[in-house]
């Protein structure tokens, strides 16, 4: 979604006529220079000959390279990363119920008499939400089977695959299945479905 911001000259620091003045805006997501424009009193501003920007995560900044005076109007046009459901998981139940795991990564290998072989690497701390997973049963050949004992959800960025373990509250969880949450196109989180292994 475009975001569309309306100034004067009087906005910016440094006095009226002066040059390299600069303006904050207000974006909460990190501004990209696709479909960054700016214009001054209705022209259009050339990056680099006219104006130079610092894209941050917020307040993004304008260098006005010229002279700018104060009543002049400055409006800009600009996307943020953070519009995109990407971050909504991030911004959303990860900062509100998420906590600090560990995972353990598992490779996966075959021993000499062919039977696999599970090999523990290098503990990383992860930033999950977990939770139980209200026991589904399914009528299966000989009845009732529990199918697993947590989900959990993780931000589209982070690792975690099959056979890696999740210890969290004291409790080893092995991961038995992974799979995506998408919105349009866009991975929005990962879910994993865990079975309890051990007491830490």
């Amino acid at each position: 979604m475009v975001e569309t911001e309306n100034y004067t000259g009087a906005d910016c620091t440094g006095s009226s006529g002066g040059s390299n003045r600069v303006l904050t805006l207000s974006n909460t997501g990190k501004t990209t220079q696709g479909g960054f424009l700016v214009y001054a009193s209705g022209l259009a501003l050339s990056l680099t000959t006219d104006y130079t920007v610092s894209h941050n995560t917020t307040s993004s900044e304008i260098t006005f390279l010229n002279r700018l005076w104060d009543d002049m109007l400055i409006i800009v046009n600009y996307y943020q990363s953070i519009s995109g459901v990407a971050g909504d998981f991030g911004l959303g139940p990860l900062t509100d119920f998420g906590v600090v795991a560990v995972r353990t990564p598992v490779t996966v290998a075959t021993d000499y008499s062919g039977n696999k072989v599970y090999v523990d690497g290098t503990d990383v701390d992860i930033e999950i939400v977990i939770q139980p997973y209200d026991t589904k049963h399914e009528l299966d050949k000989s009845g009732l089977n529990k199918v697993y004992d947590m989900m959990a959800f993780i931000g589209p960025s982070t690792t975690l695959n099959k056979y890696d373990k999740i210890t969290y509250d004291s409790k080893v969880y092995r991961v038995d299945n992974m799979s995506t949450r998408d919105f349009n196109g866009t991975t929005v989180m990962k879910k994993a479905m865990l079975f309890y292994a051990e007491d830490e």
